[in-house]
């Protein structure tokens, strides 16, 4: 049997390690690493004037306490120094290509046995919901533009307001490439991740992630949880 120092030891080296929050956004956590590669966090980042332009834009009110950090450019990290990664709705942003470099980035931060946990939008979610109105009569005639508008890939106004066009680069908000259960636990796989699982909330394998996870995270979404 093993003695309570040698479980104490066990538990202290999994817990050593970096907390690394992904495309962290307003959500900054204690105990985490948050970071985020929007632009307005790098206009917020100006010295003196930053804060300022961007209030005067319209643009979210940044803490302090946010590094800026791509993690398709890749950090100022070393590899195998992250015990756990999360990202909530960021992968969804990223091009198929942005997001297999964003994957293999994160696989090479992890240390052994470490956990990254995420969440995206489901994209069966979204079509079951566009099949359910497209069968009703008094819904086909918005099945489509629902689909598009609540999905974030498609756009309804002009392309030619820089105003909205400017405010649209700031925010990211558009979605890139959508993905659904099976499709997620592949691209994992050939990564390399093992023990890739679809995850609920509060299904946590390790508690820090009650910190920085949110309930409303998995509104018409899918989490995967996986191991390195």
């Amino acid at each position: 049997m093993k003695s309570q120092a040698a479980i104490t030891q066990k538990s202290n080296s999994l817990n050593q390690g970096i907390c690394l929050h992904v495309g962290c956004g307003l959500n900054v956590v204690e105990g985490w690493e948050n970071i985020d590669a929007s632009p307005s966090l790098r206009i917020a980042q100006i010295p003196v004037i930053g804060r300022s332009i961007l209030a005067m834009s319209g643009g979210p009110k940044w803490s302090q306490n946010v590094s800026y950090g791509d993690i398709i450019q890749g950090l100022n990290k070393k590899d195998n120094t992250c015990q756990l990664i999360f990202a909530a709705h960021v992968l969804e942003h990223l091009s198929l290509t942005d997001f297999q470099t964003a994957l293999a980035n994160i696989f090479k931060y992890l240390k052994p046995e470490g956990i990254f946990r995420f969440i995206v939008p489901d994209l069966k979610q979204y079509i079951d919901s566009y099949i359910q109105q497209y069968n009703d009569s008094s819904l086909s005639p918005i099945a489509a533009q629902q689909f598009l508008q609540e999905s974030l890939v498609g756009c309804s106004t002009s392309r030619k307001d820089i105003y909205l066009r400017l405010r649209e680069a700031l925010s990211n908000s558009r979605h890139q490439w959508m993905w659904d259960e099976p499709s997620l636990i592949h691209a994992l796989s050939q990564q390399g991740f093992k023990q890739v699982r679809r995850c609920e909330y509060g299904d946590w394998s390790d508690t820090r992630f009650s910190g920085v996870e949110k309930k409303e995270n998995y509104l018409q979404a899918i989490g995967i949880e996986a191991i390195k």
